[in-house]
């Protein structure tokens, strides 16, 4: 008997040194807060001289923080399409629902619902909706959530924030999927009444200038309307108002952040926060958006906060798409089988060693790879290539394609082999699809 109770007390013992060696306990729930229309080098956190985003750069530093990302559109959809459900945006072109995600492709809702997720969503904009609008006539993305409000639509980080923590204050066992779309900094850029604008003090002798208003300019370079005659100051104006609206939006974060935290909400909640695509300011001559995939409109913010994983920047290449494989790996639900185009960053946090990585985006007739160094775009209607050395020119001002051969065929050879695995067709076929797409949004107003 004494020389069983050392063994007895050792096997008691087991349990809580299993505990010490064990992971970190498993996340439990997931909170997507996306941010229209706001591009990356607009925030601190990525070099923007402003001070524009103190609590996303705050919320960067002590989590997830990923330098090189890039959208798979500049277009809301099928940027969003792609974000929610790890597909290229060729799944979503050319369909009969619209622009809604198609039955056959579950979105990151739809999986979390079926393992009985309680699933969410608020959307202040026109396109990510249940009900039609004049811009997106079908609406069709609420498949998978059991509750989709819908009444900020156009309104500010406020209404959406009031909105969401309303959800979370339902009595429910079960574990959520929350989905928060932002509307702000999306034009016309026009912080909400009685915010003190930090940018924007100045003034213009135009008012839609003053009403933040940038349709007058893309009419005329899109539509042929006569010329509003701006000047670079009028433009510096946009610039402002836009920056004033990131600032607000990033005010209204720190208060949701703050509420999470004193509800205990953020010690088992994976928080993600991210944006579709960014906004053009005549940057290679294009105003707004859905219109290139220069880095104005497809670099994008991202950082991460999951429970149990210590802070890092990470300054690989990563895409929108690899957000869902990644939520997916952390809730223990796996991704084989699921015909995924992402791949889970978990390998990335944990210094496993992971594949190289490319980042590949659309918009009409242009298909853009970038390894994070190097991007090259290809219009398919006319052929052209240009390659842009982004650690040198991240303006992507000067196309040293004959400079790089070496690196223009090595990601030439990856678009090639994309494209044949995502669109797999005729390029005249490709073209073809990518015109009915963009004159299908410009009929409905949504780009001119």
């Amino acid at each position: 008997m004494k020389k069983l109770l050392p063994l007895a007390v050792g096997l008691l013992a087991l349990p809580a040194l299993s505990c010490l060696r064990s992971d970190p306990p498993r996340p439990r729930n997931v909170l997507v807060l996306l941010v229209d229309t706001l591009r990356a080098d607009h925030l601190g956190a990525y070099g923007y001289g402003r001070p524009t985003s103190a609590t996303f750069d705050a919320f960067a530093k002590g989590n997830l923080f990923f330098r090189q990302v890039r959208s798979q559109a500049s277009c809301t959809f099928p940027s969003v399409n792609s974000l929610l459900t790890s597909r290229f945006p060729q799944a979503f072109l050319g369909q009969p629902e619209g622009m809604g995600i198609p039955a056959a492709i579950p979105s990151l809702a739809e999986i979390l619902q079926q393992k009985g997720y309680r699933t969410a969503a608020v959307s202040a904009s026109p396109i990510m909706r249940k009900s039609p609008t004049r811009f997106n006539p079908h609406g069709g993305f609420e498949r998978g959530f059991a509750s989709f409000a819908e009444d900020c639509l156009w309104q500010s980080a406020e209404c959406v924030n009031r909105k969401g923590l309303e959800q979370l204050e339902v009595a429910d066992p079960r574990p959520f999927f929350l989905y928060l779309h932002y509307i702000d900094p999306h034009g016309p850029y026009s912080p909400p009444p009685g915010y003190r604008r930090r940018f924007a003090t100045g003034t213009s002798d135009k008012a839609f200038i003053r009403d933040g208003d940038p349709n007058p300019i893309a009419a005329h370079l899109y539509q042929g309307a006569v010329d509003p005659g701006v000047t670079p100051a009028d433009v510096q104006h946009l610039i402002d108002l836009y920056d004033d609206e990131i600032a607000y939006f990033d005010g209204q974060l720190k208060v949701l952040l703050k509420v999470l935290k004193k509800s205990g909400r953020l010690d088992d909640t994976i928080v993600i926060l991210a944006s579709d695509h960014g906004e053009g300011f005549l940057e290679h001559g294009h105003m707004k958006h859905c219109r290139t995939l220069f880095d104005s409109e497809i670099r994008t913010p991202l950082a991460m906060s999951i429970p149990g994983v210590p802070a890092q920047a990470i300054d690989r290449p990563v895409e929108n798409l690899d957000i869902v494989p990644t939520v997916l790996d952390y809730l223990g639900l796996g991704t084989e089988g699921r015909g995924l185009a992402g791949r889970s960053l978990r390998p990335l946090f944990e210094r496993r060693q992971a594949p190289e990585a490319l980042e590949r985006s659309t918009i009409g007739v242009f298909r853009a790879v970038s390894d994070g160094r190097f991007k090259l775009i290809h219009d398919l209607v006319s052929r052209r290539f240009q390659l842009f050395d982004l650690a040198a020119d991240p303006k992507e001002t000067q196309d040293v394609l004959a400079l790089h051969r070496r690196d223009f065929h090595r990601l030439r050879l990856a678009l090639s082999d994309w494209l044949a695995r995502t669109e797999g067709m005729a390029r005249s076929e490709s073209v073809k699809r990518a015109e009915m797409e963009e004159r299908k949004l410009r009929s409905l107003g949504y780009i001119e």
